[in-house]
């Protein structure tokens, strides 16, 4: 499954691939096309429901820290290819048992879909978030009155 793959459907209804540029003229043209988007309905929940069960309250620097993580595991070969295998690994997020009681707040949404359409905000072997230095160093360290997150290097 492509990430920008563009469909066009032919007067018999047959859907035929097109180049992006061609897309973008022939959009610019008033002929309809379909766009896949870059990530699924799945990728946004376990994204925006992670990020909320983590920082939901905190600044927007955490929760963009919490999902570059995410994507940046998701696009690790160290970690499995989708977000929600990347929450659900064990051990892993330990807020995972209580995410279905989240309710991502409009902020969280815009970031979980800004990440997932942009991509980690972070260097790609930032690897690990917790409230302790793990790996091999630390990248940044954010804090909020009740805690310390440390975003780490593999």
């Amino acid at each position: 499954m492509g990430r920008h793959t563009i469909w066009v459907a032919d007067e018999g209804g047959k859907m035929n691939f097109i180049p992006i540029m061609l897309a973008v003229a022939l959009a610019g043209a008033g002929v309809e096309t379909e766009t896949e988007a870059p990530y699924t309905d799945e990728d946004l929940w376990y994204m925006s429901h992670v990020i909320q069960a983590e920082s939901g309250y905190c600044e927007k620097a955490m929760m963009e820290g919490v999902g570059s993580v995410l994507i940046n595991r998701r696009d690790s070969d160290l970690f499995p290819d989708s977000i929600r295998e990347c929450v659900e690994q064990p051990g892993q997020y330990s807020t995972l048992s209580w995410l279905e009681s989240q309710e991502p707040t409009e902020e969280v949404m815009e970031v979980a879909i800004d990440l997932l359409e942009n991509g980690s905000k972070y260097p790609a072997d930032v690897l690990y978030q917790a409230n302790f230095p793990q790996g091999s160093a630390v990248y940044k360290t954010l804090s909020t009155p009740y805690s310390t997150m440390y975003f780490c290097y593999q």
